[in-house]
């Protein structure tokens, strides 16, 4: 019996993410994604109490998907610079270009809601592992946890000027630079 639910709920998130990353969480009902899911409304509200609760599986669950991506590529990178690029290009360009060819899934982007708040804390994190024996080693006064909140906003600042994916990973590298050359620095 349990087997048969997490089988449908698993079901619901995958035609949920697709259809809320077509058309956005404003644009979205819970009759779309039952339909999607090729189930009735009544037996995907069995499973999720409304939409802002599909919508929160559906961003835990990239989230959870992209980290393991992350984790696995930079696990087989050597040194920071690397690493940290390939993590922010990874994670910063895949909204950029979701959005490009989508806008309406801007949505899965938006602060306002806890679960994608919760999803810039989790790469926040990410970040300030990957650069912390760094800034300890560079007696920088600055917390990991500080420099990596402006590096990962400052991301979402650039997704706001980059014109199309290209310079959108092109300006994340000059970043990424940046901030490992201040740590290097030591200043």
């Amino acid at each position: 019996m349990a087997r048969s639910s997490i089988s449908k709920e698993e079901r619901a998130v995958a035609a949920a993410t697709e259809v809320f990353s077509r058309y956005g969480h404003a644009r979205t009902t819970m009759g779309d994604i039952a339909a999607k899911a090729g189930m009735s409304r009544p037996a995907l509200y069995l499973l999720f109490p409304d939409k802002d609760a599909v919508f929160a599986a559906v961003i835990q669950r990239m989230d959870e998907q992209k980290h393991r991506e992350i984790r696995a590529a930079i696990a087989r990178l050597d040194g920071l610079h690397a690493r940290l690029l390939h993590a922010c290009k990874s994670w910063g360009s895949h909204g950029f270009d979701l959005i490009e060819a989508h806008p309406d899934s801007a949505d899965l982007f938006d602060l306002r809601f806890p679960a994608v708040r919760k999803v810039y804390d989790n790469f926040q994190s990410l970040v300030a592992d990957l650069i912390r024996d760094q800034v300890k080693a560079a007696g920088i006064a600055d917390e990991p946890e500080v420099l990596a909140r402006c590096l990962v906003f400052g991301m979402r600042g650039l997704r706001e000027t980059a014109r199309n994916g290209k310079e959108m990973r092109r300006l994340i590298a000059v970043q990424v630079t940046m901030l490992v050359r201040s740590i290097d620095d030591g200043s």
